[in-house]
């Protein structure tokens, strides 16, 4: 027995609309980042500025009664370089990120993994009562809500649905962007969406 259709749509996705989305999605999460470790930022920041100098000075003034001043002046920026190095690293980790991405490495990825070169690709969605199948250009992707090996990660942000696969070398290394304004019964949609585990939910204040 066929499993029950909740929704099913095709429809061409939008590189502008996907950039757009994107775009606005890497700043909130740079935003995000930088209040989490923005202060530990800027003491890394110092240290080098103070290191390198110390580091040019004691080649030229390796001598008393500078040497001991450029050797303390280098423990004490080296252990703080350190220290907020491991602290950005941490609240990384906290977040969920490894690191933040520059919007010319995401324009890079959109047209390298999706685009290709096109403004628009033909999509195709189709969501069950156990799970999904997903066409992006020539691209493939299906699974259940429950295989969270082949599903990464599940999240909508602005209307955008967004499915990330997971770590089975076998699956395609694109992302799938699913525009819930083109889904009948959307609203259905995210209710079975959010039973999966791979499902994300946004942060609240």
């Amino acid at each position: 027995m066929q499993p029950t259709v909740i929704s099913h749509a095709a429809f061409n996705l939008s590189r502008h609309d996907v950039l757009t989305a994107m775009q606005d999605q890497r700043m909130a999460v740079s935003a995000v980042v930088q209040n989490k470790t923005g202060l530990w930022r800027s003491l890394r920041m110092i240290s080098v500025i103070v290191l390198i100098p110390t580091m040019i000075a004691g080649i030229w003034l390796s001598k008393q009664p500078y040497l001991p001043y450029g050797v303390a002046l280098l423990l004490v920026f080296g252990v703080l370089f350190k220290v907020s190095d491991w602290r950005i690293k941490r609240g990384m980790h906290q977040l969920g990120a490894r690191s933040t991405v520059s919007e010319n490495r995401l324009v890079r990825t959109l047209d390298k993994q999706i685009f290709r070169g096109r403004a628009t690709i033909p999509a195709e969605a189709t969501f069950t009562e156990t799970g999904f199948a997903l066409s992006q250009g020539k691209v493939t992707f299906a699974a259940d809500y429950t295989d969270t090996h082949r599903i990464g990660i599940i999240f909508e942000r602005n209307g955008l649905l967004q499915i990330i696969p997971g770590d089975d070398r076998s699956l395609p290394d694109a992302f799938f962007f699913v525009p819930l304004s083109v889904m009948p019964n959307a609203a259905a949609l995210m209710d079975k969406l959010r039973e999966s585990p791979s499902f994300v939910f946004p942060r609240t204040a």
